[in-house]
């Protein structure tokens, strides 16, 4: 288990994006093909270490691979090797507490009453590997009784475990407007249909809609962070784009968002003339922890000799570990960092004896179920 700096530097050295996680995957297989799991390919780059006890009853934790298309900017001797490339979102962390659980395991899993399957899988930061892992069948197969994951977290101190029950992270998809109108000269805008003004009033419209409409204290988020549109000055833009971020914790408030959006754009278009296409990926369903796990998973993190701290609200932020909790009772939580520079920063870093707390907790976890 105390090889977990090792496995995160030696990871951090090689990051890889979504579904490309070729050296990642062979660095796990490496560490995990002469231990005594059954070792199942899943999802392309992604693998399901099983550690068979001969139980009816599994139990699941999770560590995403992929990193980021991010240049680092911090020198060290673990540095990025991969031009353009980095774990900006602690990743290389993750895999390092599973791995670090995988050597204990390799010790000590026929003590136990039940199986456990570590999950590596790609591509949480772009498309979501999680689903494509769900679909093979394979976990399916294990009798999952629970799951379990973290994600490392800046600004919570170093020893802290951080999460809520219900909600804590947000349904989240990427969305795009597409608005296509007819180009004139701005001396003679009375023959054309400007897109970027039909673009501006849907933007408009869907940020009063959002603040007007829902229920008070929903907590929702509908935002477009890029906005284009036009070539030349002085001549209307027949096409304009907009891409941004539809979230919400309420699959209902979710999905009165998008009708609305939708209504929005076709009411705009009457009213100008243009023709709006509007795309929206299916992104990730919320974080939910299951209450009667997470009752149970505060007292073992305490018993961990771990700090827990209770979030009081959710965060906005999309988490595809989402996709396991819609089929199986589980549980996320943040695990402290100290204040370190934030996720997806070019010079994240970390220390990690941070990662101690988590994989202290994941074998506490064990040894509960275990007496229980």
């Amino acid at each position: 288990m105390e090889n977990y700096v090792k496995y995160r530097r030696d990871l951090h050295k090689i990051p890889e994006t979504f579904y490309q996680e070729f050296k990642t995957s062979e660095y796990i297989h490496n560490i995990l093909k002469d231990m005594p799991c059954k070792l199942i390919s899943v999802a392309k780059t992604g693998w399901l270490a099983f550690f068979d006890n001969g139980k009816e009853e599994t139990i699941a934790f999770r560590a995403d691979i992929d990193a980021l298309a991010i240049q680092e900017a911090k020198d060290s001797e673990y540095k990025s090797t991969h031009d353009g490339v980095m774990h900006a979102c602690g990743h290389d962390g993750h895999m390092a507490m599973l791995l670090a659980l995988a050597d204990h395991l390799a010790e000590n899993y026929t003590k136990y009453k039940f199986n456990v399957v570590l999950i590596f899988q790609p591509a949480e930061e772009s498309q979501g590997g999680a689903k494509p892992i769900i679909e093979t069948g394979e976990l399916d197969k294990l009798n999952i009784s629970k799951v379990f994951g973290f994600h490392v977290w800046p600004e919570a101190p170093i020893g802290t475990i951080t999460t809520r029950p219900g909600p804590l992270m947000a349904r989240a998809a990427e969305l795009s407007l597409h608005v296509t109108g007819k180009s004139a000269h701005v001396a003679s805008a009375e023959l054309g249909v400007d897109a970027n003004e039909v673009l501006a009033h849907i933007i408009c419209d869907a940020y009063k809609m959002r603040a007007e409409e829902l229920p008070e204290g929903a907590l929702s988020l509908l935002r477009f962070g890029i906005v284009q549109g036009g070539d030349v000055r002085n001549i209307l833009a027949e096409k304009a784009e907009a891409y941004g971020s539809i979230r919400a914790f309420d699959d209902g408030i979710f999905d009165y968002m998008f009708k609305r959006l939708t209504e929005i754009c076709a009411e705009n278009d009457a009213k100008f003339g243009s023709k709006t296409e509007i795309r929206c990926a299916e992104g990730y369903p919320a974080v939910m922890n299951d209450p009667e796990l997470y009752e149970e998973y505060k007292e073992i993190v305490k018993m961990a000799g771990v700090n827990f701290v209770e979030k009081e609200t959710p965060h906005m932020t999309g988490e595809d570990f989402s996709f396991y909790q819609k089929k199986w009772p589980g549980v996320f939580g943040f695990l402290g960092l100290g204040f370190v520079p934030a996720l997806h920063n070019n010079k994240f870093d970390f220390d990690e004896k941070a990662l101690k707390y988590g994989i202290d907790t994941f074998v506490t976890l064990l040894d509960y179920y275990n007496n229980k």
